[in-house]
């Protein structure tokens, strides 16, 4: 009898963490169970596994602001959760070549006049500096959220971008928000909050941006929000129906990874 494996995911049948981890787990005997949302993932898991249990399990998630970015592209394993290394699943979408092929097949180069890959990538460039200090203030509300979790973010919720993008409005928001919680450490203060916020300022630098850094950092539904301004209407579901056809894991080290893990239950 084969053994049973399975990889718990958030989201559902259909949504962009199963149809990646199809990709992952193609050809291999793996039963992909998602389970909605992050929050209750252990007793989910636990319903599912006393119907069925597994010879092999792990669950895998999106970074989210969870957990820091490691400078080694890996998976993250913390307490018997296993993290991308990207920020959200959004993101192991988006890249000049497949964006550009995109709107070269669906016809869409008149209504948006992107030229080439390199145009593409300018355009994912300039989207990305307009978020810029939102995304430095979401990652330093990320780190000082324990014990109490005030969230990353004012605005409802990601993919809601801020009404103004300057350092100085996201610095106020932030702080509105975190002031307002009850159980914030006491190490944390205005000028710890400056502190982390200037560390992922001077790290979203020019040579971050030009390396498409962000598309690694920044929180992916933020980014498709940011780059609709810059492509009003884009057909953002259609574009990611797209990149997922053509997605290939093998051009991820944390996703060979996974896939190494599962080969060897």
């Amino acid at each position: 009898m084969s053994k049973i494996i399975k990889i718990y995911c958030e989201g559902k049948k259909g949504g962009h963490d199963y149809d990646i981890l199809e990709k992952v787990i193609d050809g291999l005997k793996v039963e992909i169970k998602p389970i909605g949302s992050k929050l209750g993932a252990k007793r989910a898991i636990e319903v599912y596994e006393s119907v069925v249990k597994s010879d092999f399990k792990l669950f895998f998630r999106d970074r989210d602001f969870d957990n820091p970015i490691p400078d080694t592209v890996s998976l993250t394993l913390v307490k018997g959760v296993y993290y991308s290394h990207r920020i959200t699943i959004e993101n192991y979408l988006f890249a000049p070549t497949v964006f550009y092929s995109f709107i070269r097949e669906k016809n869409l180069t008149q209504q948006y006049p992107i030229l080439d890959e390199t145009h593409a990538k300018d355009v994912f460039i300039k989207a990305a500096k307009d978020i810029k200090a939102y995304q430095a203030t979401r990652h330093a509300m990320g780190k000082m959220r324990k014990p109490t979790d005030f969230g990353t973010t004012w605005t409802g919720g990601s993919g809601n971008l801020p009404d103004q993008f300057d350092q100085d409005y996201c610095k106020q928001k932030a702080l509105e928000k975190i002031l307002k919680s009850k159980g914030v450490a006491e190490n944390w203060n205005e000028d710890s909050f400056d502190r982390e916020r200037k560390f992922f300022l001077d790290k979203f630098d020019d040579t971050f941006f030009e390396n498409l850094g962000f598309l690694v950092w920044f929180q992916g539904k933020d980014f498709a929000s940011a780059l609709k301004i810059h492509l009003p209407e884009f057909p953002i579901k259609e574009y990611y129906k797209f990149a997922k056809k053509l997605f290939d894991y093998k051009q991820f080290t944390d996703l060979l990874e996974l896939r190494k893990i599962l080969e060897e239950a």
